[in-house]
């Protein structure tokens, strides 16, 4: 009988499995291409900003000489606080007449066509009556403003805008007689017209008492 030299011929077979199975694995991963990578960016990227600050444009023009010369700009002419407050204040006293104006013009319409809108008189009363309050408060509100005496004519500027603002309320008030007057509606109308002429008027002294103190400054 033949020996065996290995007792156990087949205790090879299991190590040269695995190994053919690691070399697969080994060669089949190799194969693989690399996975691609997005960049992002974070604090320690490498890449540089492309955000630059541009630094700040003298506004100069070269000049004919080679020279630079500024710009033209428009001169920014600063007022004194009392002339500031003066003007702010006549700028409210226009605004508040305007509102004044719309609504004495809305009440007289609605009694005008009162067929249509169904106004009463005694409501049409209240509402003058209340206009002709506001026009009075208007008035001595513009009596109060005292303009600055260092610019020349406004003084006299004002007074004409004071002598406005006083014929706005006297208006009103006659307004307000006219509504209660026996006539029909003469006095009323006439009186509303005469309203609107003051309130004008008074916009337009407002406005040169402006070109008044502006020619005074230089700003002209």
């Amino acid at each position: 009988m033949v020996s065996n030299p290995d007792p156990r011929p087949g205790r090879w077979v299991l190590p040269l499995v695995v190994l053919g199975m690691i070399l697969f694995t080994w060669v089949w991963v190799n194969r693989l291409e690399p996975p691609a990578v997005e960049g992002t960016a974070g604090p320690s990227a490498t890449t540089r900003s492309t955000t630059e600050t541009t630094p700040a444009v003298d506004e100069t023009t070269a000049g004919g000489d080679g020279t630079e010369t500024p710009d033209e700009t428009t001169p920014t002419t600063l007022l004194p606080p009392e002339i500031e407050v003066y003007l702010t204040n006549l700028a409210e006293d226009k605004a508040a007449l305007a509102a004044l104006v719309e609504e004495l013009n809305a009440v007289n319409d609605a009694w005008e066509n009162r067929d249509q809108t169904g106004v009463t008189f005694s409501e049409t009363e209240a509402a003058m009556v209340a206009a002709s309050e506001r026009a009075v408060v208007f008035s001595e509100a513009v009596e109060l403003h005292r303009p600055p005496e260092d610019v020349a004519g406004l003084t006299d500027a004002h007074q004409r805008v004071y002598e406005s603002a006083a014929a706005v309320a006297e208006a009103a008030a006659n307004t307000l007689a006219g509504l209660r007057a026996p006539d029909t509606g003469e006095l009323r109308r006439a009186a509303v017209v005469e309203f609107r002429a003051a309130a004008a008027s008074f916009e337009q002294q407002v406005d040169q008492i402006s070109e008044i103190v502006m020619q005074g400054f230089g700003a002209a």
